[in-house]
């Protein structure tokens, strides 16, 4: 899976699939230049194994889960203190849960305090944890659970500084029995969205049919949501779930999630079922997801072909604008030379747009090549606006090439913006051209943008030739007053002295009236004690 993939996947789930609770942490994700997604939520945090972490909690004995449930909650009474009961499960393969990883191709969803990775590591090999465990934590004063997590049991945690009743392992009847009955716990709506995971991530044949009924009867919407993301993970689905996209009378917004699902899924036949929603599906935002899901599938070639004719054939602007962006998936050559065909031939801004952009994820030399002929020639001005903000977005690879737009464009405008998308790389070579500029740039326009642009970036050098450029005795007026712009933006502990004295002392009224300007915007005590001298004086 390229990174644009990843992260289009990524952008979906977080949109459609529900795992945000309210009053927990939310989703998070992190995602990393290149190729994969950085999983940098639980980086640091030190592991241990399994044993190790069992060793550490109050073993409890009983004949079953429920038994082992009420024994934790005599001993919780005694201390009547919150506590957590855990227990651990049969675990989903190809799944991992707060795995100590850096990099990985795949998605990520973080709910409270549980990370869920699927996908592979750099190397290729599927991420998967088996030692997870669900903990309950209960206040006893009203026997109520009050939070669910699902932990690794592999990286060591505090729980809160609460103590942890082991259960042991669950046979997965009565795992998915009680954690089915916490999902219809209708009053609990996070308990309920976190037993649907918890339930997703068991290996176990009953699994499917759990979700789907909870698809089926959940009155809570970010339960049936959830469960049709993980409908697509499980696989042997797709019969339901493409009932789920046909269904006129279902929310368009659950549709469009099935949609998505069958797209991840990993069954065979998966390209078919799209194809066969895309020829019959009417309405037009499910139809368009339709379109979405098809460049997330495992069959490849066929997704290309069908993306490309819906590009070609397609009335609707905003499903050829979809496909174009699938397109970008894509890391073929032939894949760069058909988006450079778009995006000469289509007659719409945002379909063109959109093959700028899918050119610039393709990570292709060809498509890179695309790329930056539009930005040098482009008759559209805006296009070659847009394309070298995406140059700009590769980062450090993308200096050399920015450096030589910059020194062959004769038009100010667009030199403004190649120095723009420079100032967000860090870069030395960046900051050396920003100091070449603002010291000898042609005129005082581009002159001013770098030193705002120097403004912007933290560092003593920056700041000295700052102060060197607004106190000079000489040179443009409008390029101090720019300098004196810049320094107001940095730390009051920095700016607020040297204002007071470009105030005080500058030989330019013009740039003294800029740094009392900049001064009264502070709210800074030093310069309130500035203007009371002022003031007196007078």
């Amino acid at each position: 899976m390229s990174y644009s993939r990843a992260i289009h996947s990524l952008a979906l789930i977080l949109t459609f699939a529900g795992f945000a609770c309210a009053g927990s942490k939310g989703v998070t994700s992190v995602a990393s230049a290149g190729t994969t997604i950085r999983a940098a939520a639980g980086d640091d945090l030190p592991t241990q194994s399994s044993e190790q972490a069992v060793q550490s909690f109050t073993a409890v004995e009983g004949t079953d889960l429920m038994s082992k449930l009420e024994a934790a909650h005599a001993k919780g009474r005694t201390r009547q203190t919150p506590y957590w009961s855990a227990y651990s499960f049969d675990v989903r393969p190809g799944v991992a849960v707060d795995v100590s990883i850096r990099e990985f191709h795949g998605t990520m969803n973080t709910m409270g305090d549980t990370s869920v990775l699927i996908g592979s590591t750099a190397g290729g090999v599927t991420l998967e944890t088996r030692n997870l465990a669900v903990f309950l934590l209960r206040d006893p004063s009203v026997n109520q659970i009050t939070r669910m997590e699902i932990y690794n049991l592999e990286r060591k945690r505090e729980y809160s500084g609460y103590p942890v009743y082991w259960l042991g392992r669950a046979n997965n009847e009565e795992s998915l029995n009680y954690l089915r009955a916490l999902a219809a716990a209708a009053p609990l709506d996070m308990l309920s969205e976190r037993a649907v995971l918890g339930i997703a991530l068991h290996d176990d044949s009953r699994v499917g049919g759990m979700l789907r009924g909870f698809v089926a009867s959940s009155p809570n919407q970010k339960i049936r949501s959830s469960s049709i993301y993980w409908l697509g993970q499980v696989g042997g689905e797709l019969a339901f779930l493409t009932s789920l996209v046909r269904s006129d009378a279902e929310d368009t917004k659950l549709r469009r999630q099935a949609a998505h699902a069958i797209g991840q899924s990993h069954d065979r036949g998966t390209m078919a079922a799209l194809q066969g929603l895309y020829d019959t599906v009417k309405d037009q935002e499910v139809h368009q997801g339709v379109i979405s899901a098809a460049g997330n599938s495992d069959e490849g070639p066929t997704a290309y072909v069908f993306l490309l004719s819906v590009v070609k054939n397609d009335q609707d602007i905003e499903s050829r604008r979809i496909a174009v962006r699938q397109l970008g998936h894509f890391e073929r050559d032939d894949a760069a030379d058909e988006l450079f065909k778009i995006y000469t031939n289509d007659t719409n801004s945002e379909v063109r747009r959109a093959a700028l952009r899918a050119m610039a994820e393709t990570k292709s030399a060809k498509a890179q090549a695309r790329l930056s002929e539009v930005a040098r020639a482009d008759p559209n001005f805006e296009m070659r606006k847009q394309a070298i903000r995406l140059i700009g977005e590769r980062g450090e690879s993308a200096v050399d090439e920015l450096l030589k737009l910059y020194t062959a464009e004769s038009n100010v405008e667009v030199k403004r913006l190649i120095l723009q998308s420079l100032s967000q790389i860090k870069s030395a070579r960046v900051e050396d051209k920003l100091f070449e500029v603002a010291r000898d740039g042609d005129g005082p326009e581009l002159r001013r943008q770098a030193i705002r642009l120097l403004g912007e970036r933290a560092g003593k050098r920056s700041f000295e030739f700052l102060s060197q450029t607004a106190q000079s005795s000489e040179g443009d007026v409008e390029v101090q007053m720019q300098a004196v712009r810049a320094i107001a933006e940095r730390k009051s502990e920095e700016s607020v002295p040297l204002l007071i004295k470009i105030a005080k002392s500058h030989q330019n009224q013009a740039v003294r009236k800029q740094a009392i300007r900049s001064l009264g915007e502070t709210g800074d005590p030093r310069a309130v004690e500035f203007f009371r001298e002022v003031l007196t004086k007078e």
